[in-house]
């Protein structure tokens, strides 16, 4: 028999040998444990990738509409004046960022935080028309639509490597740690009868040599 794949460093014994056939248990429900957690994160991946590309067409969508509505403005009110009044528009965007737990890893929330102006409107009603309005509308909500495809996209990028990762450790117990404990267990059955019949042998030549005498 091959000595290749035996553990280094483990006598042929009985308590070894039971210790041994723990181990494999162990190794079996830690295979089979993440067998079950790589089918589920997969499947978790797909449905991802679902949601992933629809949010990156709400992106494509709100960005033409963002450039349409830009480009009107600058019909109706003027390159230079739109820039005007976009410099002195005070309002602030901040992103938050916020963790939630998905298939037992971290992945993001992000959330933006809109500077509270009140009621009040912050330009000037002469330098702008309805247009300018309903064109910071949709800015807003590319905004919010970009927001939203980065925090997917996050969770894609930390589910496929969670998946590499234990893809990684179910390949090295079914490849290589259940093998070479099995092969193990194997050697070390063999080596305790070979154990058995050499005592069996030198018991017979003894009560032999007894029975002559």
């Amino acid at each position: 028999m091959s000595t290749e794949n035996i553990i280094p460093g483990i006598t042929p014994t009985r308590m070894q040998l039971l210790e041994l056939k723990q181990r494999l248990e162990l190794a079996n429900k830690g295979y089979e444990l993440l067998s079950e957690k790589l089918e589920a994160l997969t499947g978790e991946l797909f449905s991802t990738v679902m949601l992933y590309k629809q949010k990156r067409e709400k992106v494509q969508g709100t960005i033409r509409d963002s450039q349409n509505q830009l480009v009107q403005l600058k019909l109706q009110m003027g390159e230079f004046s739109i820039q005007n009044v976009a410099l002195s528009y005070p309002r602030k965007f901040q992103i938050e960022s916020k963790s939630r737990r998905l298939m037992g890893i971290s992945v993001p929330i992000l959330k933006i935080l809109k500077e509270d102006l009140g009621d009040s409107i912050q330009y000037s009603m002469h330098e702008t028309t309805a247009k300018f309005d309903s064109a910071l509308e949709i800015f807003e909500e590319a905004l919010q639509a970009i927001v939203n495809l980065a925090e997917t996209q996050s969770t894609l990028t930390r589910l496929a490597g969670e998946i590499i990762e234990t893809k990684r450790r179910v390949n090295a117990l079914n490849y290589i740690i259940i093998p070479r404990i099995q092969a193990t267990v194997r050697w070390i059955k063999l080596t305790l009868a070979e154990r058995e019949r050499e005592a069996f042998v030198r018991l017979k030549k003894v009560k032999k040599k007894l029975s002559k005498q």
